[in-house]
């Protein structure tokens, strides 16, 4: 166990995945430009870190780790919590996310966790965003930025998908019996330390994006199967003519989101599984891809995969490898281009007198 409460788990950056990647979601959203890149690393700077966890729930892989909050253990322990006959009744009607009541910043919550908290409870779900402009921590608002972004984005599909709203409290409240009486339920009911955590996934697929499938799963019907908006945990790519199928998008794609086909001929993705880290469409040396949103929930709840480009194989009369044939080209790109390259070095005497 680290001494510091947050650190990044190499294994999950994905600047680790692929050396040219600059990811740098959680080096924008730090207020103490604390996160910083050592050796094309992501590092902490444990001096200038104020433990405020935007980049925690920033980060797009969850490479960010804390041993003081973790958000998919604290939506879990709420769920459960509510599912507990005895415990309910002290819970009440409502559940205020607030960063005096839980020790960090409200930005540790993406949309993701938002989104299935608001599904899977059913209370009424508000965040207190009432301290972020006196906060010290807010430097830029940058904070409160991302606070907001999640929100707007969160009750936006909540709004079309489940007729859902997640409330926003702006004001600062006087009343403080209500506080202390919301504080003195929750130490009641937190007395047993909630032991079913969620289990953390072997891939590289974060944990908050398998839960935040299983909630729309749950709540999916076919009058809400499609969606109006653009959400960004939600995106479709497809693949146009100009891909050779170097096969390298698939080999470092992180989350495995593309594979081929059995017989190499077709690349499927899966939207449930991308997040958007752009590293296909960096290695992509023709910049074939093109990205889009996938607004049919079961396509991105259910993993069901949808045919990026399919190709034309045979066999190169040169090399005898198979290659994707564009207009019915009998000789592939790397045979014609050696050809064309070192013709001379196979000409005849004969030929190179007749200047063919």
């Amino acid at each position: 166990m680290p001494d510091f409460a947050l650190f990044i788990e190499p294994l999950k950056c994905l600047r680790n995945d692929y050396a040219d990647n600059e990811c740098a979601i959680c080096i924008g959203v730090c207020p103490e430009k604390a996160v910083t890149v050592k050796r094309n690393k992501i590092a902490i700077e444990e001096s200038l870190c104020t433990l405020c966890h935007a980049c925690v729930g920033a980060c797009p892989t969850e490479a960010v780790e804390s041993e003081k909050f973790e958000p998919n253990i604290f939506v879990a322990k709420e769920i459960a919590l509510e599912n507990n006959e005895l415990k309910q009744k002290l819970l009440g009607e409502n559940l205020k996310l607030s960063c005096k009541e839980l020790g960090v910043c409200l930005s540790v919550f993406d949309e993701s966790h938002l989104i299935m908290l608001a599904l899977k409870s059913s209370r009424k779900i508000s965040v207190d965003v009432s301290p972020c402009d006196e906060c010290d921590l807010n430097k830029e608002s940058k904070l409160k930025n991302a606070i907001e972004s999640s929100l707007r984005s969160a009750n936006s599909f909540l709004a079309e998908f489940a007729s859902k709203n997640i409330e926003i409290v702006s004001q600062k409240t006087a009343d403080r019996r209500n506080f202390f009486k919301t504080i003195f339920k929750r130490s009641v009911v937190a007395v047993e330390e909630y032991e079913e955590k969620p289990q953390k996934p072997k891939t590289k697929l974060p944990l908050k994006r398998i839960l935040l499938k299983n909630a729309i799963k749950d709540a999916l019907e076919e009058t809400n199967r499609f969606v109006k908006n653009d959400y960004s945990f939600s995106v479709s790519k497809t693949i146009n003519k100009s891909c050779t199928n170097c096969k390298a998008c698939v080999e470092f794609c992180p989350t495995n989101a593309l594979f081929y086909s059995n017989d190499f001929s077709k690349i499927y993705f899966q939207s449930g599984k991308c997040v958007s880290c752009d590293i296909c469409n960096n290695i992509c040396a023709p910049k074939s891809f093109v990205d889009g949103f996938e607004r049919d929930m079961t396509m991105f709840a259910f993993d069901k995969a949808s045919a990026a480009i399919e190709h034309n194989l045979i066999v190169c009369r040169s090399c005898k490898l198979a290659f994707s044939s564009k207009e019915g080209e009998e000789i592939c790109p790397k045979c014609e281009e050696y050809n064309n390259d070192f013709a001379h070095m196979f000409m005849t005497a004969e030929e190179l007198e007749r200047g063919v």
